[in-house]
């Protein structure tokens, strides 16, 4: 896909890209910010902080990590865990590295001054960073300064409508011009291991990777299709095949007939996989792999709900209602409802 070189974020006009010099960090205190949104996943924040934590043990504590929210004060993340955060305008002259985390929660487009301040940071040299669901919540906000996005495979289309804006790539991590992306979970350790490498050398970063067991050290070239989507989804290779058919064909379901003629077996061989390989029929797995994705739907956009039963290959509200309900025992509408009231206690606690 080709973009011309305008910013996304339109009234920002960077004084230089990405972070400062190495020469100009050269025995200095590099600074990294991590920012966190209501609903943070917890699990990408600890990892990244604690990478960026035993390196400083290890090689000299030369950066210094600080945790931070647009207003300050206990954000609560994932797994009902919080921490506690700075206001992110105490820091807008002193940040080589602001590193976000967002969750479904996260609403930065209705905050000017969240625009403003991450307008101030890029002028002054600061690296922005976006890991996991905080690319896709700074994209629909306007704000993320990149066109290259590193794309977690199961969020993919969640970036549809946005194409225009980012380009959504199976990278492991984007560090190419403007904003850098993760495509969060394992991701989120290579994009902290880049931050060492510019910190520390990549000696150090590669050294982190085998810390924690880490087999790869990403470049740019290394995508989640390599590490990912090619292994074993279970012991048949006609069962891997037929998943990998239903992952591609979600909002337009195949009939097993189909399946079958593009798979070059036969519906009852196929059926004869499955059961014994996941204990359930083809049918049920890919309606279970449909309700999946359509619950992602419901908690991660402001899709209505016959648009997320249209998604999921359903052709009526009522009929995705039916089979959600039978599945998760509530309806779509009261799935949403209950976020709505998570919510609400979040920004009230």
């Amino acid at each position: 896909m080709q973009h011309s070189k305008q910013s996304s974020f339109c009234d920002h006009t960077p004084v230089r890209r990405g972070p400062r010099p190495a020469s100009e960090r050269s025995g200095k205190t590099v600074r990294a910010g991590l920012h966190v949104f209501p609903g943070f996943p917890i699990e990408e924040y600890a990892l990244f902080a604690a990478a960026l934590h035993d390196a400083g043990e290890t090689c000299g504590n030369r950066l210094k990590i600080d945790v931070l929210s647009f207003n300050g004060g206990f954000v609560r993340g994932s797994c009902s865990a919080a921490v506690q955060t700075r206001p992110l305008t105490e820091l807008l002259d002193g940040l080589d590295y602001l590193v976000v985390f967002g969750g479904h929660k996260a609403a930065p487009g209705s905050n000017q001054r969240f625009r403003a301040a991450l307008q101030t940071l890029r002028r002054n040299g600061c690296q922005i960073a976006a890991v996991g669901g905080a690319a896709l919540t700074l994209a629909k906000a306007g704000i993320f300064d990149s066109y290259s996005c590193a794309v977690h495979w199961q969020n993919r289309e969640l970036f549809s409508g946005l194409m225009s804006v980012v380009d959504p790539t199976d990278q492991v991590c984007s560090v190419t011009e403007g904003d850098w992306s993760s495509c969060g979970k394992t991701g989120t350790l290579d994009l902290a291991l880049h931050v060492v490498a510019e910190v520390y050398g990549k000696h150090a970063a590669t050294r982190l990777a085998q810390a924690f067991i880490h087999t790869r050290l990403s470049d740019t070239r290394s995508t989640q299709n390599g590490e990912v989507m090619h292994a074993a989804l279970s012991g048949s290779g006609l069962v891997n095949k037929a998943i990998a058919l239903f992952q591609d064909h979600l909002e337009n379901p195949l009939s097993m007939a189909k399946v079958a003629r593009i798979l070059g077996s036969s519906p009852r061989c196929i059926e004869r996989h499955f059961k014994q390989n996941c204990g359930i029929t083809p049918c049920s797995y890919y309606r279970q792999m449909r309700l999946d994705h359509a619950r992602k739907l419901l908690l991660r956009t402001n899709m209505t709900l016959l648009e997320v039963a249209i998604a999921a290959g359903f052709s009526t509200s009522s009929s995705f209602a039916s089979a959600f309900q039978q599945v998760y025992g509530t309806t779509p509408t009261a799935l949403r409802k209950s976020l709505s009231a998570a919510e609400a206690a979040s920004i009230s606690s």
